[in-house]
């Protein structure tokens, strides 16, 4: 049994991996989970990268699939949420047996914490596809950050 602290941070970090994979941010995230892993034996480093790895093509696969056919969704929600379950079990595991790469572990938890929001307007003369443009981009990174 796991410290239920350590579960959270797990499945929140396992929930960015997974997000990251889905929404193209897979090659990013990589060298987070290899920084997590550095402190294990090679097997650990070779396991965890490689299902990254193989997780990701999956996740791709299935986002294309859903793409051209969105009754697939469901099916890509199902695949997503056993993934994460997956990497919070790998993380939890490896975490309780490396204790001091717990700050690894919830940097990884931070990087979910991104977003970007903005605003945007262009204005000019000749023709514009679609009309006027306007819209919007934010850019905070971290906890808290206006």
């Amino acid at each position: 049994m796991f410290d239920p602290e350590l579960v959270s941070i797990a499945t929140g970090a396992a929930g960015t991996i997974v997000a990251s994979m889905v929404t193209g941010g897979a090659v990013a995230i990589r060298p987070r989970i290899a920084q997590l892993f550095r402190r294990g034996t090679q097997d650990e480093q070779t396991l965890a990268l490689n299902a990254h790895d193989n997780d990701s093509r999956t996740l791709a696969e299935w986002a294309r699939a859903a793409d051209s056919d969105p009754a697939i969704a469901p099916d890509l929600a199902c695949a997503e949420e056993q993934i994460t379950q997956e990497w919070a079990q790998r993380l939890a595991e490896y975490v309780a047996s490396h204790p001091e790469t717990r700050s690894d572990l919830e940097a990884i938890v931070g990087a979910g914490a991104s977003s970007n929001n903005g605003s945007q307007r262009n204005t000019g003369s000749g023709t514009f596809v679609n009309g006027t443009v306007i819209g919007g981009i934010r850019n905070t990174y971290g906890e808290g950050s206006q």
